[in-house]
């Protein structure tokens, strides 16, 4: 649950012609990059974490993940046992005339959450809609509640 946490501060606004002031941002990047590889956050590739959602029924898991700007062909979801794997890259657009300020960030990146409770493999959906990938992950069979019949004489 303590990857689900996100550690950073929110992006200050910041003038950017202040020689100082990205210097500051940059190093605060390094760092927020070197402990999120620590804290297991975002396996250290992309500057800003994919921000996740998780929530249970009786019979399924379904995670929510941000992914603004990540084209859905650009994503990879696997199931490894018991470990969600949301990868992927996004990629830098092509532009017109000289970049003076950016915040966004470009790359690869990786995400893993382990699930709480075992799953189907071959049940596994997932959706992309409006920079929000939705995977719905169906409990196996042997951990589902299951009502007991009671008889009576």
């Amino acid at each position: 649950m303590l990857n689900l946490i996100p550690w950073k501060s929110p992006p200050q606004v910041e003038e950017p012609r202040v020689p100082l002031t990205a210097f500051r941002r940059d190093m605060d990047r390094l760092f927020d990059r070197f402990l999120g590889e620590f804290w297991g956050d975002s396996d250290g590739f992309f500057a800003d974490p994919v921000r996740m959602e998780v929530f249970e029924t009786d019979d399924e898991i379904h995670v929510r993940a941000e992914v603004p700007g990540i084209d859905p062909k650009d994503l990879n979801i696997q199931l490894v046992g018991d470990v969600l794997v949301l990868s992927g890259e996004k990629k830098e657009e092509e532009q017109r005339g000289a970049r003076t300020y950016s915040e966004r960030s470009y790359g690869a990146f990786r995400r893993s959450l382990r699930l709480s409770t075992p799953v189907d493999a071959d049940h596994v959906k997932a959706e992309h809609r409006n920079g929000v990938v939705m995977i719905q992950l169906t409990k196996s069979e042997s951990v589902r509640p299951k009502r007991i019949q009671i008889k009576s004489n």
